[in-house]
């Protein structure tokens, strides 16, 4: 039986339409109410899911404002529902810049977290289009510390151990993975949790933009690797069960964050040779 210390997260793998908000929002409105209806406290969704990964001609003309209709509609649903909204991400203008920015918003509809993409990803141009980030994200979902990564920023370890040593017990991971790499994102998901002792859940998108298929495949892990629930390749909703008790029994059992060394890893890695 759920208690009180179980989260219910409700993975929303989308179908993104290219460049159509509208018809991405009435997606995004309809699984919402659905993994509310099916007792979700916090739901998640997958990056870039207004656009879709992502548009290259006139990006900064259909990117939101940070107040824009999507992010209108994340708030007003968070509030009507009652529900915590990771809300993936979005493609938002910032003056002149277009940013691939997370929001996450608290089930009064208050924004609590922004965050801007750390690592674009080069291979498909992103870099050159989207200012990255700056900044860490960590915030409060509901009755866990969480830490924010976009994508691509699943294969960076370092961003995800310094969000667990600032006190993250979950990484929500809001992505669109590309189908051809999809066992990576598995592999990836279960690393970050094992080595970092947290759960992760990770949401990816399953349509295609520019003939790149997303793969799906939303994914939630236990800090012990144990895979919590997994989605198929279609669109709908995933729910996920998160025991928060047991990242805390994990490291009672074998503690790795307390046995780093971090007094050596500095000096150590000076002393490897540039390739």
């Amino acid at each position: 039986m759920e208690n009180e210390r179980t989260l219910r997260v409700g993975l929303v793998q989308m179908k993104s339409a290219p460049c159509r908000a509208d018809e991405n929002r009435a997606a995004a409105e309809r699984l919402i109410r659905l993994a509310a209806a099916r007792g979700a406290k916090l739901i998640q969704l997958p990056e870039t899911w207004n656009l879709g990964f992502f548009p290259k001609e006139g990006l900064l003309e259909l990117a939101e404002p940070a107040d824009g209709e999507s992010s209108a509609l994340l708030s007003r649903l968070a509030r009507e529902l009652g529900v915590a909204i990771a809300g993936g991400s979005l493609v938002t203008r910032r003056g002149a810049d277009v940013c691939n920015t997370f929001v996450y918003y608290a089930p009064d509809g208050s924004l609590l977290a922004e965050y801007d993409k750390l690592h674009g990803f080069t291979p498909s141009g992103e870099r050159a289009y989207f200012r990255a980030g700056e900044r860490l994200c960590r915030y409060a979902a509901p009755g866990v510390e969480a830490g924010a990564l976009l994508c691509y920023d699943l294969r960076f370890c370092e961003l995800s151990r310094m969000l667990a040593l600032s006190g993250a017990r979950l990484l929500t991971v809001c992505a669109q993975w590309p189908e051809s790499r999809i066992e990576d994102w598995r592999l990836l998901a279960r690393a970050r949790a094992v080595e970092n002792q947290v759960f992760v859940t990770a949401v990816n998108g399953c349509g295609s933009f520019g003939g790149v298929q997303s793969g799906g495949r939303s994914i939630a892990v236990a800090p012990d690797g144990e895979i919590l629930a997994e989605a198929g390749a279609d669109e709908g909703v995933t729910i996920a069960a998160l025991p928060l008790a047991r990242a805390d029994e994990c490291r009672r059992v074998m503690d790795i964050l307390a046995d780093r060394r971090p007094e050596l890893y500095a000096p150590l890695c000076a002393a490897v040779p540039d390739a």
